[in-house]
């Protein structure tokens, strides 16, 4: 008997079609295995894919399991934002105008996320995260320099190559200009070569940006763990790449910060990233990104 399911493809992180990080959002998963999940995270062939569940823990309104093409993610930002916004299009949510609160269950457990809305339609969706765990700090710099196909003199040697983790960890590498970060490449065996902890990715930043909206310009490879030759948007590291910001003084000190932080623009697709950081002094006790969505298509899948 042929089974078939609905999907609605989003593209996050943009208020405009056909730029973002693209999504498969599959808004009822019930029947489906965790290996046939990943078969259609395969066959989508985006970044990641969603799959939405009933929720099995208290206070959480839908179980979300996170793809990509070749594994299964604990937790993701742009697949929760953009999952939480298909789902307060179709109605799975009682949005008031302002702002609407909700749980959602990741891999990683009870996640909150507030969709702003205006006229009963989703606007805007910020997703809190936890608390940032900071790794060992590398000391391979022309190691990782060439991994990346860049040299040691542009990484910026004021400030560490530190794997930081919200759920996902990553290895945050600071360039020292615009320059360096197109220069950067995505090279699976380079990248899987480099010793000890590298987290699932690689995330290159520098202070120079092409928007003057933007205060960070981000880069994403994670060809050797994830499938991904690079992400357009990475939510996921945006909000570790927030609290390292913060640890060593690149943002204000200020109780609260909010900046935007611009990516995918080498790829055509140019995404923005809302982080906003909370602090009391020098402990940092709030994280968040956010941005706005666009669906783009929708469609079935067979399964025979």
């Amino acid at each position: 008997m042929t089974r078939r399911y609905h999907f609605v493809q989003v593209d996050v992180f943009t208020d405009r079609a056909f730029a973002g990080n693209p999504l498969a959002v599959f808004a009822d998963a019930r029947g489906l295995s965790a290996g046939e999940m990943q078969t259609l995270a395969r066959e989508m062939n985006l970044s990641e894919s969603t799959f939405v569940l009933p929720p099995e823990t208290p206070n959480a309104v839908k179980r979300v399991r996170i793809f990509t093409p070749g594994k299964e993610l604990p937790m993701a930002g742009h697949p929760t934002v953009g999952t939480a916004y298909v789902l307060a299009r179709q109605g799975a949510f009682d949005l008031r105008d302002g702002a609407t609160e909700v749980t959602l269950q990741l891999g990683i457990g009870a996640v909150k996320v507030a969709i702003e809305a205006q006229d009963h339609e989703p606007r805007f969706v910020w997703m809190e995260h936890r608390e940032a765990e900071f790794g060992a700090v590398r000391d391979d710099r022309e190691r990782v320099a060439s991994a990346l196909g860049i040299s040691p003199e542009d990484i910026d040697a004021d400030h560490p190559l530190q794997v930081v983790s919200t759920g996902v960890p990553f290895l945050f590498v600071p360039l020292r200009s615009l320059a360096a970060a197109g220069r950067c490449r995505s090279n699976a065996s380079a990248l899987a070569a480099l010793p000890g902890d590298a987290g699932e990715g690689v995330y290159v930043f520098t202070t120079e940006t092409v928007s003057r909206e933007a205060s960070i310009h981000a880069r994403m490879f994670a060809p050797h763990t994830l499938d991904i030759p690079e992400d357009p948007a990475t939510g996921s590291g945006a909000a570790p790449l927030g609290a390292y910001l913060a640890r060593y003084g690149l943002v204000s000190n200020a109780p609260e910060t909010r900046f935007i932080c611009e990516q995918g623009i080498e790829m055509g697709r140019p995404s923005r990233i809302h982080v906003d950081v909370r602090r009391d002094g020098e402990r940092i006790t709030g994280l968040r990104i956010g941005g706005q969505a666009v669906i783009v298509g929708e469609g079935d899948i067979f399964w025979e």
